[in-house]
């Protein structure tokens, strides 16, 4: 019975998974198509991956 239930209800939720899924990856290749035209200098890369550090350490300090 268990088994059919949860066979039911990953019927119904499978074209929104898969088009969740499909979008999620859409934007990963639409993000590094943007990063791989990227024409900044070194110290602007720099900048941007220290304030995703800064970011990412704040989130961290402020959820605990």
């Amino acid at each position: 019975m268990r088994d059919e239930l949860d066979g039911r209800m990953w019927v119904e939720n499978h074209d929104q998974f898969g088009q969740l899924v499909d979008d999620g990856l859409a934007a990963l290749r639409a993000g590094f198509a943007r990063f791989a035209q990227w024409d900044g200098s070194t110290h602007q890369l720099l900048a941007l991956v220290a304030a995703f550090a800064i970011t990412g350490l704040t989130f961290n300090s402020t959820a605990a």
